[in-house]
């Protein structure tokens, strides 16, 4: 059955939990409760991929890339594990609530039935309406013979209680299917042939007399209807259980001959609508369980969209996988952005000390510093200071300074911060004057660059907002045109 297979994946992660209850988590993950426990399981997935190679495909090469550029690659094996078991947790939790969810509408729907154990159809109590029942009629084999809707009827009011609102509502009725008409007796207009009287629990059908000159609800084929005039008879049936209000008048009206299952479906129609009338106050239909010789099995028939539900979780499950790798790459994107805006400034600042007569490396350590007394005071993180800062402690470690600041243009990774750090490199043995005029004339470029870049960017927001004011345009457009057409 269905129900087993959504259980089975529950199961399945269950078991996986067990095996994978007492891994140790990567330093660094704090997470606690069913949080952690989910990814120690997302855990036992990564290893054995990772053991079977199967990371070739969920690690890109640009995944690394993006890692390592927003992180220390010093520490990055346990990085890349802590975000790769996120991103498994994650899809691991999608799956199980996808899989938990269709199981619950799998079962809403089997024990919803209004079907009981002995195959009786179950009414429902006084006030809480009727229902339609969809059924599906089947031979013991399992070969459907026909679908069937019946109107199901809520328990009945007493005798006593149909027969007085019976009686006012036979009173109402012929002032209620007036319309624009002053009285039957002068009919001109189309009448309303209502179907429910409101205030009262009946169910109306009506039968015309002579549908040349009214339709069945009470519309006039004015162009049919003869000089002299023609008497229309109206019969109007007030169903309630077995309570039945009726004016009829016999028209020789010759019926449409049926084809064979045509009349299999009609005879056991009405067996169903005999059944339904028969036991008004019982809290079950009796189907018919046989009609000639052909034995009759029912069955409800609904609509069961749990597997469409867990169809949806499994997609979103794989969009949720790659959306994590889509928001890498936005934060490198936004990092690079803040280290091209704060590019000028550092550069003027460089400038600014070495006039003073600091080393650069006395600037570097200054600078983060400066930073590290920022972020005490919770000011916001910046890239370009966590690399400086990053920078500093190489040079505290002992690596070469020429080193550092190669390795510093490498992090930022644009072609500014790449030619700056060349030229720290370069000009580390030829004393800050002739550095100072090559940085100054850095600095008018970074500015220039940033203008340039500021001015794109207003461009690019401008034609972003095309869209929106196309919309607007027609929307007003809309609200014009729509009071001066309804004016014609």
């Amino acid at each position: 059955m269905i129900i087993f297979l959504y259980g089975a994946v529950p199961l399945i992660f269950l078991a996986l939990y067990l095996m994978a209850r007492k891994l140790p988590l990567p330093e660094g993950m704090e997470e606690t409760g069913i949080s952690r426990e989910l990814l120690k399981i997302a855990l036992l997935f990564y290893g054995r991929l990772r053991k079977n190679k199967g990371l070739l495909f969920l690690m890109p090469e640009a995944v690394r890339t993006n890692l390592k550029q927003l992180n220390n690659p010093g520490d990055f094996e346990n990085l890349q594990t802590q975000y790769y078991i996120r991103k498994i947790s994650l899809v691991i939790v999608l799956l199980n609530v996808g899989c938990i969810l269709a199981m619950l509408m799998h079962l809403n729907i089997l024990f919803s039935s209004h079907i009981n154990e002995d195959g009786q159809l179950i009414r429902r109590s006084y006030g809480e309406g009727a229902y339609d029942a969809e059924l599906i009629a089947e031979s013991p084999d399992g070969e459907v013979i026909g679908e069937f809707n019946l109107p199901v009827e809520e328990r009945r009011y007493t005798e006593a209680e149909t027969k007085r609102l019976f009686e006012d509502a036979c009173e109402a009725l012929p002032e209620a299917i007036l319309g624009s008409n002053t009285s039957l007796d002068d009919v001109t207009e189309d009448l309303d042939l209502i179907e429910e009287l409101e205030g009262y629990p009946f169910d109306i059908a009506w039968t015309v007399s002579d549908y040349e000159v009214m339709h069945y609800d009470g519309s006039l084929v004015k162009e049919a209807i003869p000089q002299e005039g023609r008497v229309v008879m109206l019969t109007a049936d007030y169903s309630y259980g077995d309570v039945i209000y009726r004016q009829v008048l016999y028209a020789n009206v010759r019926p449409r001959i049926l084809t064979p299952y045509e009349m299999l479906i009609k005879s056991i129609d009405e067996k169903l609508r005999d059944a339904e009338e028969e036991s008004p106050y019982e809290e079950s239909i009796t189907l018919p369980g046989k009609y000639q010789d052909t034995e009759i099995v029912w069955k409800e028939k609904t609509e069961d969209n749990s597997l469409i539900l867990l169809v949806l979780m499994l997609v979103l499950s794989v969009f949720s996988y790659i959306a994590k790798d889509r928001e890498l790459a936005k934060s490198v994107q936004d990092r690079s952005k803040a280290l091209l805006s704060e590019y000028p400034q550092f550069v003027s600042k460089i400038v600014l000390y070495l006039g003073a007569g600091m080393t650069m490396r006395g600037v570097f350590e200054l600078q983060a510093r400066t930073y590290q007394k920022k972020r005490r005071a919770r000011a916001p993180k910046s890239y370009l200071y966590e690399e400086i800062l990053r920078s500093v402690r190489e040079l505290a470690g002992g690596l070469p300074e020429a080193k550092v600041y190669e390795r510093l243009g490498q992090r930022c990774g644009s072609q500014q911060y790449s030619r700056l750090c060349t030229l720290l490199s370069q000009n580390l043995k030829k004393g800050n004057n002739e550095l100072l005029s090559i940085l100054r004339n850095e600095a008018d470029k970074a500015f220039s660059d940033r203008l340039d870049l500021v001015r794109k960017e207003g461009e690019e927001a401008g034609t972003k907002l095309l869209m929106p004011m196309v919309l607007m345009l027609l929307i007003v457009m809309v609200i014009i045109m729509i009071p001066a057409y309804m004016a014609f």
